[in-house]
């Protein structure tokens, strides 16, 4: 039996892959710091948008925790030049308006800056949860300089 694919794939011409990162996280560690630590945990982690995102949610937990992992992927897909530059409010992760899918924005200048010298033009975002875990993917695709939007 001879299958054949008739989905072709298109490659952007001078695109590439610079970084990609992952993480995972157990849903009930992230509930636990923010039940121990508090507004003092989300504060120190999270930006204002993301925390009002969260907390209109029915499990909050859930939410921040697919923030956390988004945010350490993000950082491992960094290049090492940019990684110096980047900490946890340097960017957010918010929601796509009517996809609801997830897309990261730059808010640290100084990182925006180093990111648009390292031509990457594109951070895509993965998140995913289920039971009592989390994980995220970030994929930083190179493809000329970034624009002037700060959302990846």
């Amino acid at each position: 039996m001879n299958l054949r694919c008739g989905l072709r794939l298109q490659v952007k011409e001078n695109s590439m892959i610079k970084g990609i990162g992952t993480d995972i996280a157990a849903i009930g560690r992230i509930r636990e710091m923010i039940q121990k630590y508090g507004d003092h945990f989300l504060r120190k982690i999270f930006t204002d948008t993301e925390i009002d995102l969260c907390n209109r949610k029915a499990d909050a937990a859930v939410h921040f925790t697919g923030r956390w992992v988004a945010k350490e992927a993000f950082y491992k897909a960094l290049p090492i030049s940019c990684q110096p530059l980047s900490s946890w409010k340097d960017i957010q992760i918010v929601a796509l308006s009517g996809s609801g899918r997830p897309v990261i924005e730059v808010c640290g200048d100084r990182l925006r800056e180093r990111i648009a010298r390292e031509a990457i033009s594109t951070f895509h975002v993965s998140i995913s949860h289920e039971d009592e875990y989390c994980i995220g993917f970030v994929v930083a695709e190179m493809g000329g300089s970034a624009g002037t939007d700060d959302r990846y």
